[in-house]
């Protein structure tokens, strides 16, 4: 393993379950957890192996503090070098970053690969814990006992045992053995597998007898095969000239996930079997089951489900306690109310995004992959996570606004791009004008306030009009604009000396703020009901949910 170090940490790398590894930090602090000293051992349960390089850390400095939890104004950028932790069982020895060992719940990689390779060995642990609890003599997992014993006489000495799972990693298929040596086994990674299982066997009375676990397998594919087969009947549809079956053109296409984002799926049919046996009653005999109808389909996948068949399962990083919702039951559509937006915390110039906010929390919009994409994420609800791309948010856009994003009327299908290339003169007036219409009816409203180091020189937001406030302390340059938005040469000073990202800051910058005011000049237009901005925040957060009306499927989700 290695130690941890700041700039890494700074990267913003995630867990499979979304979380920010850095985010792990002050969460084991509060929670008052022990982290491993610099080249300690773990023992394969996830505990520390030898007591010696067991530490209780707590922040040895307000700055620290403020910094890792992103109170009071400071952000991870403002984290301190140096001594930045204490003993907590020791005041007076101090700890830097480099003395805590880089462990897998906080961003190790080794032994269990990365990204796609990680999702797809917790997923697949994840089946073997569940597939435990159906097909094995327990019916509930004791988070606090250790069961790795029982799980590898169940998994190893059974053949049987071992069948009810079909988890994969592209075309390899694991074997419990191999598949432990690799996957985490940190304590918080152990509760999820097992609070998951129990939650999952709890929910699951109508699951009887022996119960397969796919992951990636050619039983999932199958039931993707489905989903494939409604999209290429739909485009079949509408090149005939006929009326697309619930779902319009530009929505046609669309990823597996907003149809099923099951990440695991569990059937009591055997894995070379049809997944689902429920035929629609108005397809006729000589015709193969659910071969093209988006309806029947659903149908389908729910009526598998509440018989005990087959069902999809969407998967977070729990700890201890995991949740249970279930989505896309066919039940009366529930209207989703717009709220309204901010630009980022409410100054303009505090970061590239912009939210939209609507009943029950809101959705972020920002640059994804450089300044190359632009999509939503859903924040601050049960289901956060959901995306939609700015394909699906444009379709949306046109159909209650009736125009495209960042133009006057409706494109051609197919042919709607983010903003491409340079940011010019032109654009920023643009943006400026823009700016002004819509910064003051904002939810959250904050006048400009920036600031650069001490030490930079020269110094470009020197240049800024009189309109902003100086101040300095012994680390940074502040500047505060006295009124509630700025001129266009402030706006483009501004912009061009963005650094809030680091390397190509500037260029997200405008790239993201571009998108941001023409969708919100889109939605906020005066010719615009409440109604219409109520039906465009009901169905793109319903799309970001996969749960699309009339074609996205039942699934449960364990968080």
């Amino acid at each position: 393993m290695a130690a941890l170090n700041l700039p890494d940490l700074k990267r913003e790398k995630k867990d499979p379950s979304g979380k920010k590894f850095i985010d792990r930090i002050p969460e084991k602090i509060k929670n008052k957890e022990p982290f491993t000293r610099a080249k300690g051992k773990m023992g394969s349960t996830g505990s520390v192996e030898n007591e010696a390089d067991n530490v209780y850390l707590e922040f040895a400095s307000d700055e620290a503090n403020f910094a890792f939890n992103q109170i009071n104004g400071l952000k991870y950028k403002d984290i301190p070098e140096g001594l930045i932790f204490r003993n907590a069982k020791n005041k007076k020895e101090l700890i830097r970053l480099s003395g805590i060992e880089k462990t897998t719940e906080l961003g190790s990689s080794k032994g269990s690969g990365g990204g796609a390779e990680a999702t797809a060995i917790t997923e697949s642990m994840q089946c073997f814990f569940t597939s435990y609890l159906f097909n094995g003599r327990e019916d509930k997992f004791d988070l606090s006992k250790d069961y790795e014993k029982a799980l590898k006489k169940h998994f190893i000495d059974s053949v049987t045992n071992s069948n009810y799972v079909h988890a994969y990693n592209k075309s390899s298929r694991y074997k419990f053995k191999d598949l432990w040596e690799q996957a985490p086994k940190d304590k918080e990674w152990l509760q999820t597998y097992m609070a998951t299982a129990n939650m999952i066997k709890s929910k699951s009375t109508k699951f009887n007898g022996n119960v397969y676990f796919h992951r990636g397998s050619p039983f999932m594919d199958s039931i993707y095969e489905k989903k494939k087969t409604c999209e290429k009947h739909n485009k079949d549809l509408i090149k005939s000239g006929e009326a697309p079956s619930d779902i319009e053109e530009s929505l046609t296409s669309f990823s597996n996930d907003k149809w099923n984002p099951g990440d695991i799926w569990m059937s009591t049919n055997k894995p070379t079997k049809e997944p689902f046996s429920w035929t629609p009653p108005e397809m006729k005999k000589n015709m193969k089951v659910h071969v093209c109808d988006w309806v029947n389909l659903q149908k389908s996948v729910y009526e598998s489900a509440m018989k005990g068949e087959t069902l999809g399962i969407s998967l977070k990083k729990t700890g201890k306690n995991a949740n249970f919702s279930e989505f896309n039951t066919p039940q009366e559509k529930q209207e989703i109310k717009y709220r309204g937006f901010k630009f980022g915390n409410g100054d303009f110039f505090n970061s590239a995004d912009v939210y939209i906010e609507f009943s029950g929390g809101n959705m972020q919009y920002r640059p994804t992959d450089g300044n190359k994409s632009w999509q939503g994420e859903i924040k601050g609800t049960k289901a956060s996570g959901g995306k939609a791309g700015g394909g699906a948010t444009n379709y949306y856009t046109e159909l209650y606004f009736g125009k495209s994003i960042d133009a006057n009327a409706k494109l051609v299908s197919g042919t709607w791009k983010e903003k491409k290339g340079e940011i010019k003169d032109a654009d920023k007036k643009k943006m400026h004008e823009l700016y002004l219409i819509h910064n003051k009816n904002q939810t959250v409203k904050k006048r400009t306030a920036v600031k650069i180091k001490l030490e930079t020189s020269p110094n470009p937001l020197e240049k800024l009009s009189k309109d902003f406030t100086r101040a300095s302390d012994n680390k940074f340059h502040y500047y505060t604009c006295d009124k509630d938005t700025v001129s266009l040469s402030d706006f483009k000073i501004l912009g061009d000396n963005y650094t809030t990202r680091g390397k190509n800051a500037s260029k997200n910058f405008y790239f993201g703020k571009y998108m941001a005011l023409v969708f919100i000049d889109a939605v906020e237009a005066s010719s615009t009901s409440p109604g219409n901005r109520n039906g465009f925040a009901t169905d793109v957060i319903r799309y970001a949910q996969s749960n699309i009306d009339n074609v996205s499927t039942y699934f449960w989700k364990i968080f």
